[in-house]
């Protein structure tokens, strides 16, 4: 959701003239809060999940399918639903970027403990319950990342044209951007500032029938006709990525520096996750050569001016500063100027390590250019300020990397502010950077500057897929949250080059990556030798990594491992992080039931790296491949698109049941009247007819009876087989005496 603001956004021309001052003081920002709280000590883990859902309406015998946007209504609903005495186990809602999404949390972190983790199914499935519960008759809540005909036709209900200032889109609407003030902003001065539109190309799956289109490379079509005439899936509007739903998860750290270690490591797990769990193989009514939604959203929020972007190989628009909405691009206010090459969005893959825990001299490290070993600007200025603050040399990096952005969304009266007291500059860069992983520092709410949160340092994991049903979803959470813990209690070293991290997110979104990719990958444990937290290792600490690198290995190079090896082992020293993630479920004593659920998980898991389950992706291309309304085309039509909604609605609330995707693995049925705890009242009148409640009482006597019945015939039955199984046990061991006395008898003789 990102970091929403009160009151009018600036236009962009008149938060031209402000930005170097946000800039400059959101590093200020910084810079006193990093003081205020850098030496946090022994914070408890708290960890949560966040599910982004899309609100549609379906017309099955017309065979449609529609935005429904009617998020703002929705969301009230179920805020008002939640009890504020419901805390422990409740959920909470927030907006989300499009009209049709919002976005669901536990109402309050989960804890440290093992039995928390079985907690995260329970609270899916209530959410989707409560979303269900606020939904109209035709409107459905498939968790699925993107909708298939976006931008195609009339697909919003109420029916909206395509256009309008804030996007100028030749396929989608405002109307289907959140009315919230930011999310607008968001979208036009994304666009102002990069002088077009933004232009989003897609490599098309080529069936048996797809047609040649015009070929990839040429400049941003300037009509609808071009537009689909082009064999690149081309779009044009924010909505296409941010329009898209996942699922992430925000861990506390002990520390700052465990925050950092975390941020390294699960930044180089990122691509594994994303192959893992991809599920968008359409995008505008076209299937895709992709599986991922991942190149969609970075290019949809990609800000950077034709001089930033001109550094690649396949750029399309000049550099001389001509913006086709008219007036000029640049400003001295702009980061850079706005002319500094910028390899990356704004959404992308992290472009450096920052944890300073190992030596120079170690063990690969995040402190040598081996893994930190591409170029990433930063913002000189901010870097200055941040080494005069007293911030670390990486670290400083990487928030003066944050600041060769400018901020995007400015609100009135919300510029000169008390950098002591306020750190919302400080976020309006941080939150507008979305990247694989996130590091956070504390909030301002956070008791630690003054507020009443219990919040410290954290990390956020960002790349992975929302899936189609809860149960998936909490096998992914689960795993990422116990691959945190075994990365810290074996002192996992995962180090592999950024290059390597950026290669492997490519790989991550091709057709079928989890079965057909390869990924660069290390596993080793650290030598804590080389530590640099000041107190040597103690005996017994020392004693289990040693035992850890002799059961785990101590490679110091990375190489290409299939996903299957990468969780499983590699057949050599190498054992996976499956069997690492259930040996440190043994070593803490996990209790009996957690372990149970918690292997499920990891069992799913694995089948779904090893193939024996589908990917959403390659299910949902089976399903339109199989679909008989497919044409072998590649594109998407209303009757498929409805009836793969519907069908992925179904799958998530446990009604239809798909072998391919779960295999023997249970899916529970999610009713919306399991979404609110039901009171025992004694005072409120019945709101029902005497003639009802008399046939309520009618149906459960009955019931009463023909279970009394039922009870009965069983315990028969059980008489029975018992006597049964007695009679055979008889003549089991008549049987015996038989041949026995066969064998006996005696043999008569020749005369």
């Amino acid at each position: 959701m990102g970091f929403l603001g009160l009151g009018a956004p600036l236009p962009w021309k008149e938060s031209r003239e402000v930005i170097a001052y946000v800039r400059r003081h959101g590093i200020a920002q910084f810079i006193a809060l990093y003081n205020k709280v850098k030496n946090i000590e022994n914070d408890e883990l708290l960890w949560g999940d966040e599910l982004e859902y899309g609100i549609f309406v379906v017309d099955e015998e017309a065979g449609t399918v529609k935005l429904s946007l009617r998020s703002a209504e929705i969301l009230q609903t179920l805020q008002e639903r939640e009890n504020p005495s419901d805390l422990e186990t409740g959920c909470s809602w927030v907006p989300e970027y499009g009209s049709w999404m919002v976005e669901g949390t536990p109402s309050k972190p989960y804890s440290g403990f093992a039995d928390d983790l079985i907690q995260v199914e329970t609270n899916m499935r209530k959410r989707r319950a409560r979303l269900l519960a606020a939904l109209q008759p035709g409107e459905i809540c498939p968790t699925v990342p993107g909708f298939p005909l976006l931008g195609v036709g009339n697909f919003t209900q109420p029916s909206v044209s395509a256009g309008g200032p804030i996007a100028e889109s030749l396929f989608v609407p405002d109307a289907i951007i959140n009315p919230h003030p930011r999310f607008g902003a968001l979208t036009q001065n994304i666009r102002t500032r990069r002088g077009e539109k933004v232009d989003i190309r897609m490599p098309r799956f080529r069936d048996t029938k797809t047609p040649r289109g015009t070929p990839a490379g040429g400049p941003a079509p300037a009509d609808l006709k071009s537009a689909l005439e082009m064999d690149e899936v081309y779009m044009d509007a924010m909505a296409f990525g941010m329009g898209c739903c996942c699922l992430q998860v925000t861990f506390q750290a002990r520390d700052v520096e465990e925050s950092r270690h975390l941020y390294d490591h699960l930044a180089v797990l990122s691509p594994i996750l994303l192959a893992l769990t991809a599920a968008t193989p359409i995008a505008r009514g076209v299937l895709l050569d992709t599986d991922a939604r991942w190149d969609i959203i970075s290019a949809s929020v990609d800000d950077r001016t034709p001089a930033e972007r001109a550094q690649r190989s396949d750029e399309r628009a000049s550099a001389d500063g001509a913006s086709s909405a008219g007036g000029d691009v640049y400003s001295d206010q702009m980061a850079g100027g706005g002319k500094r090459p910028l390899a990356k969005s704004r959404y992308d893959s992290i472009s450096s390590y920052i944890c300073t825990h190992l030596k120079k001299d170690g063990p690969v490290c995040s402190t040598q250019r081996y893994v930190n070993d591409i170029d990433h600007p930063v913002d000189e200025e901010a870097l200055a300020q941040l080494r005069e603050g007293g911030v670390d040399e990486l670290l400083a990096r990487h928030i003066a990397h944050l600041f060769v952005r400018d901020p995007l969304v400015i609100f009135q009266g919300r510029v000169e502010l008390n950098d002591d007291e306020s750190n919302e500059h400080f976020e309006n860069l941080q939150s507008t950077n979305w990247q694989t992983v996130r590091w956070k520092p504390p909030p301002s709410s956070s008791k630690r500057l003054g507020g009443s949160a219990n919040i410290g340092w954290r990390v956020e994991f960002r790349s992975m897929e929302i899936q189609l049903t809860d149960f998936e979803n909490a096998a992914f959470t689960v795993f990422i949250v116990l691959v945190s813990r075994v990365i810290l209690y074996f002192g996992l070293n995962l180090y592999v080059p950024i290059s390597q991290v950026d290669e492997n997110m490519k790989r991550a979104q091709t057709r079928d990556a989890v079965s057909t990719q390869r990924f660069h990958f290390r596993q080793s444990i650290m030598d804590m030798e080389h530590c640099s937290q000041g107190t040597a290792p103690s005996a017994k600490r020392r004693k289990m990594q040693q035992d850890a690198q002799s059961s785990f290995g101590v490679g110091c190079k990375s190489k290409e491992m299939t996903v299957r090896e990468i969780l499983m082992g590699d057949g050599g020293q190498y054992r996976g992080l499956v069997p690492m993630i259930m040996a440190y479920l043994h070593l803490i004593s996990t209790d009996s039931q957690s372990l149970k659920t918690i292997e499920s998980y990891m069992d799913f898991i694995v089948a779904r790296a090893t193939g024996e389950l589908m990917t959403p992706a390659a299910w949902i291309r089976k399903f339109v491949h199989s679909h008989p309304d497919y044409k072998q085309d590649s594109e998407i039509s209303s009757r498929v698109a409805a009836d793969l909604m519907t069908k992925c609605h179904k799958v998530g609330l446990g009604i239809e049941k798909v072998p391919e995707l779960h295999g023997s693995f249970g899916i529970a049925t999610i009713m919306a009247k399991d979404a609110y705890h039901a009171p025992l009242v004694s005072n409120v009148p019945l709101d029902r007819s005497t003639s009802q409640l008399g046939n309520l009482v009618d149906h459960y006597a009955q019931r009463v009876e023909l279970m009394s019945s039922k009870r009965k015939l069983l315990s028969q039955i059980d008489d029975l087989q018992g006597q049964l199984q007695a009679r055979q046990t008889e003549l089991t061991a008549v049987t015996s005496k038989i041949d026995s006395l066969e064998q006996r008898a005696p043999r008569a003789h020749a005369v």
